[in-house]
């Protein structure tokens, strides 16, 4: 009898170096800012997948290519024109994970920090932060994208940037856009996917991010199983692989 082999998925947690940003925000949560948890409690459940955490910004060590079957890649408090040592080592070890053609979901500040590593610039969002859960719009790319597979055109994601990816980068194809946020999600091929929202939060988690600094855009987030869907689509889509 033979039993299928569990796919490796590693979440990579890029908040930011503590003390770089304010945690507290976070402390009503049982786990406080630790992001891997939230995703391993949220996502854990998915047959046929082991999930591994890492936090880069801790100092702990990346995985090789061949520890991994899917990276998911997080958001960030730093801005990518912060140029912080994580940041550094992040693009560094990214090619190889590239050239293995390892299946990536990178979140807002990932999808920032690869979208501006080929060239795309990264600005200043017009009129403040774009914060809140705001609907998408496909484009015909990301209408037929594994990754918004049983996600209809409209449907509602969760934002919480500052900043944002202006243009389309080389080598990546638009899927979705937002409003203010022109490029919303990104398919860079070999099952790299980049989004500026974040599917894997939820509204609270995304809203207490302002709790502090700018309390009246906590009531911008509704509740939405849209960026469930997407993650579970790239899940099964390592799984399958």
């Amino acid at each position: 009898m033979t039993t299928e082999k569990m796919k490796r998925i590693f979440f990579i947690e890029m908040m930011g170096v503590r003390g770089s940003y304010d945690a507290s925000v976070y402390d009503h949560f049982d786990d406080k800012d630790d992001e891997g948890r939230w995703f391993v409690k949220r996502y854990g459940h998915v047959a046929g997948i082991s999930i591994n955490t890492r936090n880069v910004c801790a100092g702990e060590a990346l995985p090789i290519p061949d520890e991994v079957d899917g990276l998911v890649l997080a958001g960030s408090y730093n801005s990518v024109h912060d140029k912080t040592d994580w940041q550094r080592a992040i693009l560094r070890w990214l090619p190889a994970m590239r050239e293995h053609k390892t299946p990536i979901l990178a979140i807002c500040g990932s999808h920032q920090l690869i979208s501006h590593s080929v060239g795309a610039r990264v600005e200043h969002v017009e009129q403040g932060p774009y914060a809140g859960t705001f609907p998408v719009a496909l484009t015909d790319a990301g209408r037929s994208s594994p990754v918004m597979n049983n996600i209809p055109d409209g449907a509602k994601f969760h934002f919480a940037n500052s900043e944002h990816v202006l243009d389309v980068p080389a080598g990546g194809t638009l899927l979705a856009s937002s409003g203010r946020v022109p490029v919303a999600a990104l398919d860079f091929g070999h099952h790299c996917y980049a989004t500026q929202f974040h599917p894997e939060g939820t509204h609270e988690t995304l809203g207490t991010v302002w709790r502090h600094k700018a309390p009246e855009l906590m009531d911008r987030y509704v509740e939405s199983r849209a960026g469930d869907q997407l993650v579970e689509n790239f899940l099964r889509l390592v799984i399958d692989l």
